[in-house]
């Protein structure tokens, strides 16, 4: 490998980190060929927008071979930038190659990224990737000026060797407080519910099997219309969560198309509005993949797509909290508006609701699809008492909130 930097020094050329789908032979079975999506580093001449393959792609197919696409897209972007500050910094990092780079100029660069206000988590990630990167052109004679005492590593109680970060003198921001959202009152979901099937029709039931599942927004449209099962207690459904591979024409999704955990995930039945917007759904939308979230062209949804419906939502919901009367709705209002939110919210409502009326951690980590030693016969049971809290919670609601599937139930 012998990538002479110095030649890319100009503005007219970049890395970048890029994907392609592919035939994977999972178990080696003629019969067994699906579709995966790998992350490589390419090397992009802006003016011409030709890319070719850079060879420290193998750094990626090396560690990440078989993880998720989403893993090897992050590492891919972490290499990309760092590249990239190396050529837009080289004269005062006094730098022509690969072969050049020394333990400072991978520090000044993490440095860097502290000076940007990046949060300490983003920098220790890009320091991850940054160390193993290191030992990786170190075994490959690419790192002369490198020698082997500063790349050091050990083993773990599991066997796993450990590689230890070879950047000491990195300066690091101090642990803050995100300003990330979580929940809110569960006494606001009515009107949320409402304001989406107003404004954001197609994705109303994906808000409830993620308020009332906990699913991620890339679990939601990777359902199925067939992974939907009612269980016989009547007190919730089963929702068989796979890759499905729905959208192999997008080439880069943003590692949000994805499941996180194949599971087969309960969601919890309220007051009749699952199966309201179940029949309402299914009515409403159909789809030749078999997809249950499709877009306007009848195709499966996009993640990009669901938080598009979903920003409409939420611009909507806090409109109306703060048009309220109420002072403890203008507050909301504020506050969610100055925090930030978005899909994810669903999935902390839930947990929230688990745990203010679970009597152990496990029955919040198992309805969460969180790995648990317990046996799901134990989470089943104790499911019913849950339903039943949460829906003397949502009984208690004041009446204007009341949403229209709840009042048609009714009627």
């Amino acid at each position: 490998m012998d990538s002479n930097l110095y030649l890319l020094n100009t503005s007219n050329f970049k890395f970048r980190a890029d994907s392609i789908w592919i035939d994977w032979n999972k178990s080696n079975s003629k019969n067994s060929i699906d579709k995966k999506q790998i992350a490589f580093i390419c090397l992009q001449n802006k003016n011409s927008q030709l890319e070719v393959i850079h060879p420290l792609t193998d750094f990626i197919f090396s560690n990440w071979k078989f993880s998720s696409y989403n893993t090897q897209r992050k590492h891919a972007l972490n290499v990309t930038s760092f590249l990239n500050y190396i050529i837009q910094n080289k004269n005062t990092l006094k730098i022509n190659s690969i072969k050049s780079l020394n333990i400072i100029h991978g520090e000044k660069y993490l440095n860097s990224l502290t000076e940007e206000g990046r949060s300490r988590e983003t920098i220790k990630d890009k320091e991850r990737t940054l160390t193993l990167l290191y030992n990786y052109l170190s075994k490959n004679n690419c790192l002369p000026n490198v020698t082997s005492t500063f790349l050091n590593s050990y083993t773990n109680t599991e066997g796993k060797i450990i590689q230890i970060s070879p950047f000491s003198n990195v300066i690091y921001p101090n642990l803050t407080s995100k300003n990330i959202e979580h929940t809110f009152p569960l006494e606001h979901l009515p009107l949320l519910f409402e304001i989406a099937c107003l404004v954001a029709k197609p994705i109303v039931l994906g808000l409830y099997l993620q308020i009332f599942g906990g699913l991620r927004v890339g679990e939601v449209v990777n359902v199925k219309r067939s992974s939907i099962k009612y269980k016989l207690n009547g007190d919730s459904v089963l929702v068989d969560l796979k890759e499905n591979m729905f959208r192999t024409d997008l080439k880069d999704t943003n590692g949000s198309n994805y499941v996180k955990k194949e599971r087969k995930q309960n969601v919890i039945v309220l007051q009749n509005w699952f199966n309201q917007l179940y029949d309402d759904h299914l009515s409403l939308y159909t789809s030749k993949s078999g997809a249950l979230f499709v877009n306007r062209d009848g195709n499966a949804m996009s993640a990009k797509s669901y938080r598009q419906y979903f920003q409409k939502v939420k611009k909507q919901f806090i409109l109306c909290l703060k048009n309220s009367n109420n002072i403890n709705d203008k507050l909301l209002a504020h506050h969610l508006n100055i925090n930030k939110w978005s899909t994810h919210i669903g999935r902390g409502i839930f947990s929230n609701m688990l745990a203010e009326y679970a009597k152990n951690p496990y029955e919040i980590a198992v309805p969460r699809g969180d790995s648990s030693l317990i046996s799901s016969l134990t989470y089943l049971k104790g499911t019913t008492r849950i339903t039943k809290k949460i829906e003397e919670r949502l009984n208690n609601m004041h009446g204007s909130y009341i949403p229209r599937l709840v009042e048609e139930n009714k009627k």
